[in-house]
């Protein structure tokens, strides 16, 4: 009896063990190093307690990338859900072709951030993008739109870029939802008198309010810790407009090669996301 119950704990062992080299182990690793200054020509690594973290918090960049940071995030999470969910009332209705719109939706998030991202900075091209092509060719503007480029508008076009990635997954979240709920509902509501407009506030919204919070949680999650398409849209550019605080913990690491500072960085993060972390979890938990 005992060998049954410690078979599922034995062949969970070799993830948990993988889990622990591949993420446990760096983890300590930078917490370590957030208390010290490290220097990666010797190697060594002097104890300074919490220096780096008064530097970061004296540090007024640091304020700017965290309000850059929840401006793209609060943007990109609103593209990203109000289009996914449009989308995704779409697809549930009777449309022409309806399976095959569903396999397009899925390609964006299929193909990877990288390559996505590296397609749409040539689209958004200053000089040669076809954006700027066909403005110009329609009369829409006179001269090219820098759209990466202008510390005005680089952040909208990143969020904009992200948003287009993740509104996939969203709307097939939402589709899910939508397709759970009977139709048995709505068809009660007709006899009632009831409009679709009143329709869609009494029965679809109620219907997918757990899924929403899922999704809205998940999303700011995943979207504030948000790194590929920044980094191959802006790098952080122009004059530090789209620098992140995950693009500005790259920064200090590999560009700066301040290990010290880049891994208190990391913790600061680390916090606030798992934060989020929890509020999802109880939520979940909430839900059971």
């Amino acid at each position: 009896m005992k060998k049954s119950k410690m078979l599922p704990y034995l062949l969970l062992l070799p993830c948990f063990l993988v889990v622990i080299i591949l993420y446990g182990y760096p983890m300590v690793l930078t917490f370590i190093n957030s208390f010290n200054r490290v220097n990666l020509l010797t190697g060594s690594s002097d104890f300074i307690g919490l220096a780096n973290y008064k530097a970061i918090f004296n540090d007024p960049q640091f304020y700017k990338s965290l309000s850059v940071t929840v401006k793209y995030t609060i943007i990109t999470v609103f593209l990203k859900i109000f289009l996914g969910f449009l989308l995704a009332y779409l697809l549930s209705s009777n449309i022409f072709a309806k399976k095959q719109f569903r396999f397009l939706v899925l390609i964006p998030w299929a193909i990877p951030q990288v390559a996505v991202s590296t397609l749409w900075k040539w689209i958004l091209d200053g000089r040669y993008g076809y954006i700027n092509y066909f403005f110009m060719k329609l009369g829409i503007t006179k001269s090219p739109i820098l759209f990466l480029s202008d510390p005005k508008i680089a952040l909208y076009c990143a969020a904009f870029v992200d948003a287009w990635l993740g509104i996939s997954f969203v709307s097939m979240m939402f589709l899910a939802a939508l397709e759970q709920i009977p139709t048995s509902l709505y068809e009660a509501a007709e006899i009632d008198g009831a409009n679709k407009r009143r329709q869609f506030f009494d029965i679809t919204l109620p219907g997918i309010k757990h899924t929403f919070v899922t999704i809205l949680i998940l999303v700011t999650i995943w979207t504030f810790n948000s790194f590929n398409v920044i980094y191959v849209l802006t790098q952080g550019g122009p004059m530090r407009s789209t620098e992140t605080l995950i693009i500005k913990i790259y920064q200090e690491a590999f560009s700066r090669f301040n290990i010290g500072a880049s891994s208190a960085l990391t913790m600061i993060v680390v916090v606030i996301l798992s934060l989020m972390t929890f509020i999802y979890s109880r939520r979940l938990l909430n839900e059971k």
